[in-house]
Parts: structure tokens; C-alpha cells; sequence
């Protein structure tokens, strides 16, 4: 776990962008940080977030096929 101290007005701010992105404050903190490192060129950055977005890719696939299945069986 980390924590860190933030002005009332940059927690406020943060909190209004999480929200606004349909994010937790941690996970908005955590998109915000790996796309820093990414811009960076930070190869670990880039692996952790082509993981991330294979997962979901994943995810999100197998949703579209599991119906396509289903209909196929009938």
C-alpha cells in the first residue's frame, strides 16, 4: 500500500476526476501514473497496462462468443 499526503484542493480535484472517469480514486491515481510512465517510454508501464488491456479483451470477447454459442446449440 502507498499513501501520500495531497492540498485539499488537489484531493478535491483528484476525487471530481475519478468520479467523472467512473473510477475509484485509487484506480483513476493508478491509470494516471501508468500513462505517465507509458508516455515515459517505461517498458514495465507498458507491460503492465497491455496485461491489464488483455484481460479485458478477453473479457469482453468471451461475452460476445458465449451468446453466439448459445444460439448456435438451439
Amino acid at each position: 500500500m502507498m499513501q501520500f499526503r495531497v492540498a485539499d484542493a488537489e484531493k478535491e480535484l483528484i476525487e471530481k476526476c475519478a468520479k467523472k472517469a467512473g473510477m475509484s480514486v485509487s484506480e483513476y491515481i493508478r491509470a494516471c501514473m501508468l500513462m505517465e510512465m507509458m508516455i515515459d517510454g517505461e517498458p514495465a508501464a507498458l507491460k503492465i497496462v497491455g496485461a491489464a488491456l488483455g484481460q479485458k479483451m478477453l473479457g469482453v470477447l468471451s461475452r460476445r462468443v458465449r451468446p453466439r454459442l448459445k444460439e448456435d446449440e438451439a
